[in-house]
């Protein structure tokens, strides 16, 4: 994971209208995110719904994405779970099918920089000290701060810490620090970003190596990484700006994934919006107010055209 950039989608796990794994519209996203040419997959994450999946669940699903992508992009397996022997058990299956590494938040009710320390410590040594790691550092969902000096002190001490997944918010300046200390000390683990895109257009301009989040629209974050690289930050930011009614209705605690969800039953990528329990159910308004935006999206991006 140390040398990856470019766009990571994590992957909403679709489901029936009975709770069900939905394999037929899996099959469909996971081509479709292939087609887009993402440079890899996060599975089974915060917006993956990861947590709310039974462990065989969890290998099923596995297993099948596995399958489907065959090889062709790396994939990032999410093992956050509170007990640590799911965590080794998940984070086993996962690198004996072919995982890049897992993410991992901390766990929650890790009071300073020792304590996160220790417990990535403790989860490292129980993987044997050979399974790359990507933190997830999301204080928002996980209720755990982790400073850039603790950050750096995971990164080294620990060589399979390769990655870090920044989602602190507000972050912009703890991105600025934590890129220019790994510059300073010759440190080489690959900083991601993700906040559901609500800060990417800033935080490539500031030097993140790449994105990773679930947006309804991987396609856009692909552009804006080339663009922003290419140092056309006005294009980038055009571009970023159309999208941005979007990303900020995605961005809403609890609502969020079930407006991503309508959003890509819309684009005809999964049939059904259903979420697990707990969920929010879209209201006729909510739906209404997001028709609303794709349609003034379309017609943007078509004058733009």
């Amino acid at each position: 994971m140390r040398d990856m950039t470019g766009v990571v989608v994590v992957m909403p796990t679709p489901f029936d209208t009975n709770g069900n794994i939905d394999e037929a519209s899996l099959e469909r996203l996971v081509n479709h995110y292939m087609s887009l040419g993402v440079q890899g997959l996060t599975i089974m994450g915060v917006m993956g719904e990861g947590a709310k999946l039974t462990e065989s669940e969890s290998n099923k699903l596995m297993r099948r994405i596995f399958d489907l992508v065959d090889g062709q992009i790396p994939l990032i397996v999410g093992a956050s779970n509170p007990n640590d022997e799911v965590v080794v058990s998940l984070g086993e299956t996962a690198m004996a099918l072919g995982a890049a590494g897992l993410m991992i938040s901390p766990k929650s009710g890790l009071q300073n920089d020792d304590a996160v320390f220790n417990y990535f410590a403790n989860l490292t040594n129980k993987l044997g000290g050979q399974i790359p790691i990507c933190i997830q550092d999301y204080p928002p969902a996980s209720g755990v701060n982790v400073s850039v000096d603790g950050l750096l002190k995971l990164f080294s001490e620990f060589e399979t810490v390769e990655m870090v997944k920044l989602e602190d918010n507000p972050g912009l300046d703890k991105l600025t620090r934590l890129i220019d200390a790994i510059e300073a000390l010759a440190l080489k683990p690959a900083v991601f970003v993700g906040n559901n895109a609500l800060f990417t257009e800033l935080e490539l301009a500031r030097g993140a190596a790449g994105i990773m989040t679930g947006f309804a629209f991987p396609e856009m974050l692909l552009e804006l990484y080339r663009l922003s690289r290419a140092n056309d930050f006005d294009s980038a930011s055009d571009l970023y700006e159309a999208y941005l009614p979007l990303i900020r209705y995605e961005s809403q605690p609890i609502v969020g994934l079930a407006a991503r969800k309508y959003v890509l039953k819309r684009q005809g990528l999964i049939d059904s919006p259903t979420l697990r329990d707990p969920a929010y159910p879209l209201t006729s308004i909510d739906r209404a107010e997001i028709d609303r935006m794709l349609d003034r999206l379309e017609r943007r991006r078509g004058q733009q055209a």
